[in-house]
């Protein structure tokens, strides 16, 4: 392991001075190649497999950790210096976004939250373009490299495990000044669910569970196109602040025995099937329905729909809580 993180380490660095040699005006490129170059050692060296395998229940497991997860800091380290020349000597590179976010990044596997914090907003007082190139291989990698997108969110994630709910309230409205870039309807649907559940955090940590839930049951329903398992699990957990298991299980078995249905406009042939719940209108999705059926047919199959659904299994599965005899 030793041996071939400097084997690699030295040709990776070799083939970042050759392109030195090819071209001294570029020293933005080349450094930032060069930084790319080292971090993608811990990769390409295994480090994160090899610290999964040790034993840390031993002493000598504990050594061997430790030693390992050093080296690995190191090069990380040494990344970041790379990084951090270019952004400081370079600010009118095209690569100075990039810089920036790799910064970040590294900052962030290392735990230097301050500095992490501040090239995430350094990326956000840049001109950076989310719709830059993003460098990023595979037939469904992400084109776009979302800089502001993806910095503001951070910035919410970081401020959300923090508990300083306002600033995440504050970089959760600023996001949306940057939407997410992306070629496929999935990824804009698993977006969407994760814009809800932050918004859903922030609202719960400042102890307003209505609003919370206005952002969570509208994707109470899966569509098909992104799993919200995880949305779930939270819309269930805040429902049970302010309500008893009992009163929730009641309130929703009422709301599915009130189907309704709205034709968006007077020529549609197609309705929209709704149920109403928590003083919130909740869209069912109806992408999974046969089709043929008439109304009653279709209402029917609505209503199964729901009751195999993961919301109405995982809150149906829910147990009262026993109070202990006094």
């Amino acid at each position: 392991m030793k041996q071939l993180y400097k084997v690699l380490l030295f040709l990776l660095l070799f083939a970042s001075c050759k392109s030195l040699k090819k071209n001294d005006s570029d020293m933005d490129t080349v450094l930032f190649n060069k930084g790319l170059a080292i971090f993608e050692v811990i990769e390409e060296a295994g480090f994160d497999y090899e610290l999964e395998k040790i034993d840390t229940t031993t002493t000598e497991g504990q050594i061997k950790f430790e030693t390992l997860a050093t080296k690995k800091e190191d090069i990380l380290d040494f990344a970041l210096e790379q990084f951090e020349s270019l952004a400081d000597k370079y600010p009118d590179s095209k690569l100075y976004p990039k810089a920036l976010y790799n910064l970040a990044h590294i900052c962030s596997i290392l735990e230097y939250e301050q500095d992490e914090i501040n090239y995430l907003k350094k990326i956000l007082n840049s001109d950076a373009n989310d719709k830059e190139d993003s460098g990023r291989k595979g037939l469904m990698s992400n084109p776009y490299a979302n800089f502001k997108n993806d910095a503001s969110n951070r910035l919410v994630e970081i401020y959300i495990n923090k508990g300083d709910f306002d600033k995440a309230l504050t970089y959760q409205k600023l996001n949306e000044k940057y939407p997410f870039q992306h070629f496929c309807g999935n990824a804009f649907a698993e977006d969407e669910l994760k814009t809800a559940e932050k918004y859903a955090k922030i609202y719960n940590g400042k102890g307003d569970t209505e609003k919370a839930l206005k952002y969570l049951l509208p994707h109470l329903f899966d569509h098909g196109l992104a799993n919200n398992l995880f949305l779930v699990k939270l819309t269930i957990e805040t429902l049970k602040k302010d309500n008893s298991i009992s009163a929730i299980q009641a309130k929703f078995d009422q709301s599915i025995r009130a189907i309704y249905s709205k034709k968006h406009r007077s020529k549609d042939a197609w309705a929209s099937y709704y149920i109403r719940f928590q003083d919130t209108e909740i869209r069912i999705p109806t992408w999974n329905l046969r089709h043929g059926l008439d109304k009653k047919e279709i209402e029917a199959e609505i209503e199964q729909s729901i009751l195999v659904s993961t919301f109405y299994k995982m809150l149906h599965a829910q147990k009262q809580p026993v109070l202990p005899k006094l």
